[in-house]
């Protein structure tokens, strides 16, 4: 839940708290190898409670030895969740847990250059921080193209954020 850190009502969460635990061990025994990460949105800003919610989990899983190898943070900056200076210390402090970090799905409002750079450095300066997925190749193509949120216009054309 974006507003008190805890599980949002669902199915799967009216199975009982443990559905998150029980499907990353049956992941582990099903694939000894797979690389098995949490993936959320609005865990970026270290100030949010959601973000603090995902990372007390994961220092839970990570004390009681359930398997979990890294966090993806859905990046959709737009104006209602801005990119906060903060975005290196959450970057940083779930790798501190003993996990990889990836910034998943990134799309920013209008595509500021200066932001995509941001991000870029924060993950680059996060030895555990493995990679970006851009959330699309072409506005005119992404869930937000009202907001020219990726590297290349509606034509292709590369826009200032890909350099």
């Amino acid at each position: 839940d974006d507003n008190t850190g805890g599980r949002r009502d669902s199915n799967l969460q009216r199975t009982g708290n443990d559905w998150i635990e029980v499907a990353f061990r049956t992941a582990r025994a099903a694939d000894p190898d797979a690389k098995l990460c949490y993936n959320d949105y609005n865990i970026d800003n270290w100030t949010w409670a959601k973000t603090q919610g995902v990372y007390n989990m994961v220092r839970d899983f990570k004390s009681r030895g359930v398997p979990i190898d890294c966090v993806g943070l859905q990046g959709h900056f737009n104006s209602g969740s801005a990119y906060n200076s903060n975005f290196r210390t959450t970057i940083s402090s779930f790798a501190a847990l003993g996990v990889d970090v990836a910034i998943t799905e990134l799309d920013v409002e209008g595509a500021s250059a200066t932001t995509y750079a941001n991000i870029v450095n924060d993950c680059l300066a996060v030895a555990r921080c493995v990679g970006i997925t851009v959330w699309g190749v072409r506005d005119s193509d992404s869930w937000r193209s009202y907001q020219n949120p990726l590297l290349f216009d509606g034509n292709g054309n590369k826009k200032a954020a890909y350099t």
